[in-house]
């Protein structure tokens, strides 16, 4: 196959391509937070808002370490927004139709709620009402920035024609 032939065959098939990176991200997500974690001895959950940045205000010892987690837990999230299917959308109740980014919030919530109380139920980590609203967060970012992206490559192409 030569490099002209891939290059057809990538833009022939970029929804599926992106449909398949989606569906191994995700299991990746389920690999890293489930899969691949050990079972304690307790239920544990922390369902405090934003628990990390009060520690932050009132100096806590460990604040630094704590925010780096939400941070990350935001990070972790955005290739989801990113990859996020817009055949998806399509299946989704009529609600969502126009409103791309509130489809990519509303599935990165349900998602990440799945792995918290998966978490909780299996006693595989802490439960936390922050890693919900980061991972929901970075979603709705790597929608964000893909959008972002794609308006500026549409100005570059309308500013060189």
């Amino acid at each position: 196959m030569s490099i002209s032939q891939a290059k057809k065959f990538i833009w022939d098939n970029r929804q599926r391509i992106k449909l398949v990176f989606f569906g191994v991200y995700c299991f990746f997500i389920v690999c890293y937070t489930l899969l691949l974690r050990k079972q304690g001895a307790y239920h544990k959950a922390d369902m405090r808002f934003m628990w990390a940045y009060r520690e932050m205000l009132t100096g806590h010892p460990e604040w630094k370490t704590d925010v780096l987690q939400n941070i990350f837990n935001i990070l972790f999230f955005v290739p989801f927004g990113m990859s996020f299917p817009r055949s998806l959308v399509k299946r989704l109740p009529s609600a969502f139709r126009g409103r791309e980014w509130l489809a990519v919030l509303s599935v990165g919530l349900v998602f990440s709620v799945f792995i918290e109380v998966t978490q909780y139920a299996a006693r595989l980590g802490l439960c936390e009402l922050d890693d919900v609203i980061c991972n929901s967060l970075g979603a709705l970012t790597g929608y964000g920035l893909l959008r972002a992206f794609i308006s500026g490559k549409h100005r570059k192409n309308k500013d060189t024609q």
